[in-house]
This record gives C-alpha cells, sequence and structure tokens, in this order.
C-alpha cells in the first residue's frame, strides 16, 4: 500500500481521449519542416476539439478583430503552447465527467474553475506576465485535488461534506481533520504525476498560502486573488460557503492598482458565457 494520496491519483486517467492528439502535435512539432497548417491538420482529426478552438477563438476571450476560418489560424494567433494548454483543459473536464451529483454540482465547479482561470488569467495580463494563458490553465486548475477525492473515494468526500457544516473551519481545514491532508496536496501530486511545469505544481499547492511557494509566489498569489474574487463574486462553487480569507501580503505580491479589480470583472463578465460554451459538455456530464 503507497501513501494515501498516491493511491488516489493512481486510478486518475491522464490524458483522456485527447492523449492521442497532443502525442501528434508533439511528434509534428518533433520535424523541423512542419508549418501550422500540419499541426492544425492532427487538431481537425477531432471534429469536437476543432469546434471548441474555433468557438474560443472567435469569442472575446481572445478578441480578435477578425474571425479565425480554421485552426492553423487560430494557433498563429494564440500560439502553439497555449493551444496545447486548451487542449490540456478540454482533456481534464472530460476525465471527471463522470462524478456523482450528490457530491458536487459539477456545471458550478467548472464555473467556478474556469472564472478562476479567467481572472487568473486577467491579473498576469494586467501585470504584462508571458503567456498569460498558463494562469488560465492553473486558475483552472487549482481545485482539481478536490475533483480526484470525489471521483477516487466518494465515501471519504461525504464525510468531509458531513463534517464540514458542523464545523467552523474551511472546507480545506475540514479535509484535512478528515483525511490528514488536503486537496492542495492531492492537486500538486496529481500535477507532478502529470509532469507539469513546477509554476503550476507550486501554484495549485499553495493557493491558500501564496507566500510559501518559494519562487513561484507570484502565480501563487495570482492564483489566491483569483480564487477570492470569484467566491466573492459568487460564479459557480466548488464546495466552499464563505468566501476565504484574501491574504494582503498575497495581494501586494502582485503589485497591482485597486481599480485593476474592476478590468478584471468586467473581463469575466464579457468573456465567462464563451469559455463555458467552449470547454463545458453542452448535454450531460455536468451534474
Amino acid at each position: 500500500m503507497g501513501h494515501p494520496i498516491e493511491n488516489l491519483i493512481a486510478g486518475v486517467p491522464s490524458l483522456g481521449s485527447y492523449a492521442s492528439v497532443l502525442a501528434e502535435i508533439e511528434a509534428v512539432l518533433d520535424n523541423p519542416q512542419s508549418t501550422l497548417t500540419d499541426v492544425g491538420e492532427v487538431i481537425e482529426k477531432d471534429p469536437d476539439l476543432t469546434a471548441r478552438l474555433l468557438k474560443l477563438g472567435n469569442s472575446s476571450f481572445y478578441g480578435f478583430p477578425c474571425r479565425v476560418e480554421t485552426v492553423s489560424e487560430t494557433i498563429s494567433l494564440i500560439g502553439i503552447q497555449q493551444v496545447q494548454d486548451l487542449i490540456t483543459v478540454s482533456t481534464v473536464v472530460e476525465i471527471f465527467e463522470g462524478i456523482s451529483a450528490d457530491l458536487v454540482n459539477m456545471k458550478s465547479f467548472w464555473q467556478h474553475s474556469l472564472a478562476c482561470g479567467v481572472a487568473a488569467r486577467q491579473l498576469a495580463l494586467s501585470r504584462r506576465m508571458p503567456k498569460p494563458e498558463k494562469l488560465f490553465v492553473l486558475g483552472l486548475l487549482h481545485d482539481i485535488g478536490r475533483l480526484v477525492l470525489y471521483a477516487q473515494d466518494p465515501e471519504k468526500s461525504r464525510f468531509v461534506f458531513k463534517a464540514y457544516p458542523l464545523s467552523s473551519e474551511s472546507l480545506r481545514e475540514t479535509e484535512r481533520e478528515v483525511l490528514g491532508f488536503d486537496h492542495t496536496e492531492i492537486g500538486e501530486c496529481l500535477l507532478r504525476a502529470w509532469n507539469y511545469p513546477a509554476n503550476l505544481v507550486a501554484g495549485v499547492r499553495y493557493h491558500h498560502h501564496p507566500l510559501s511557494a518559494g519562487a513561484f509566489q507570484l502565480e501563487a498569489s495570482i492564483t489566491h486573488v483569483a480564487d477570492h474574487l470569484v467566491n466573492a463574486m459568487q460564479w459557480g462553487s466548488s464546495g466552499q460557503r464563505v468566501v476565504p480569507t484574501l491574504h494582503d501580503k498575497a495581494w501586494e505580491r502582485l503589485n497591482l492598482p485597486p481599480d485593476v479589480l474592476e478590468s478584471v470583472v468586467t473581463a469575466m463578465d464579457d468573456q465567462l458565457a464563451a469559455v463555458e460554451k467552449a470547454f463545458l459538455p453542452a448535454k450531460g456530464g455536468t451534474g
């Protein structure tokens, strides 16, 4: 028997049905003669993925002035790395489709997660950080440890939810009392197993205590602020009943003027419906 967290993540598939698409993209990128059209042709073999990317490419999330008609156009505008990140997001949504509705409303969970992604990306854009899409992925994945718990051990999850209303503590603290660990540690372990970059792993692990994230305090602080904002605005829910405390030092770490929050909320208003449309199943699977 391994560690309880390792046992939990052992049952989680790594890349769902998009594994072959990602592997083909990697193979194309390894060929110095390959073009954006070649990458586009790989993605276009999957009609669902093609539709998602074009939906997103033509949405307010990117706000391109002209309509994009093909996947290769979308790739040329947003970059191959970002396209791979967006495929990863589609993968994660797909992997956790079957979670019982008596544990969590999956539509509400994904609304919360996607809103965190949009807010984190907007904060990263405000700070002119490179690769703001990475922060979208981080915001989206910040509570993935909870999904692992719900999917792999629904019984223990029920114990957590039974204890939570009786406690004055946060859902995370209740997890620690019942399980001996919490969703951030499960998320960290899963992303390590999936070979995710260290900044995303640390951002997930420390989004409640961003100043403990070492070299990745900025990423963790952005996720922390995004999570706080989304909870305060009540965009979906990952199960938490009250708005978690905002750490002043995390906000200071962002070094942004307070009025930036207004632009983040505006971006969420403008973009959230488009992002949900691109990533959430149109029917079924959302709880």
